[in-house]
């Protein structure tokens, strides 16, 4: 690949990411499923002892996301693009999710906000480039209980 070419692919693995975070947020389920590969793997070390295939990680993401008011931020990746149809990348990330009561809160919290990485890999298909494997690892969680009732 030449230069012009890198940097395109870099441009587009971007715009990728930043789908990521506003579909999640926006609770765009099926746009979501959309940017990833069929044969796509996500790894969250909170919950999962291994990866999983991505329709079980979609069922995962929706039941904790469906209810809260969730703010995800990737920023300074570190893109590397291995081939014509190959690239990796790692994400600074930062999350914050609100949860209004005890309805649909499987954590019995108020608010997490976290920090951390975004590991994924990236396969371009029919010229559209899709996450192949995500993997976030974290570096601080920070929770708030939910108020108690008196």
């Amino acid at each position: 690949m030449n230069i012009a070419d890198k940097l395109y692919a870099i441009e587009q693995i971007r715009l990728l990411k930043a789908r990521y975070f506003r579909f999640v947020d926006t609770k765009q389920w099926d746009s979501l499923r959309a940017i990833f590969t069929d044969d796509a793997t996500v790894f969250f070390a909170e919950a999962f002892d291994a990866p999983r295939p991505i329709d079980e990680g979609m069922t995962f993401i929706k039941d904790v996301l469906q209810t809260p008011v969730s703010i995800h931020s990737g920023f300074m990746p570190e893109i590397e693009i291995v081939d014509a149809n190959h690239a990796k990348a790692i994400w600074a990330m930062t999350d914050q999710i609100y949860w209004l009561g005890s309805e649909g809160n499987p954590f019995g919290i108020s608010q997490m906000t976290g920090a951390g990485h975004y590991h994924e890999t990236y396969r371009r298909e029919n010229d559209v480039w899709k996450i192949e494997t995500l993997k976030l690892t974290r570096l601080r969680r920070l929770t708030i209980p939910l108020p108690s009732a008196n």
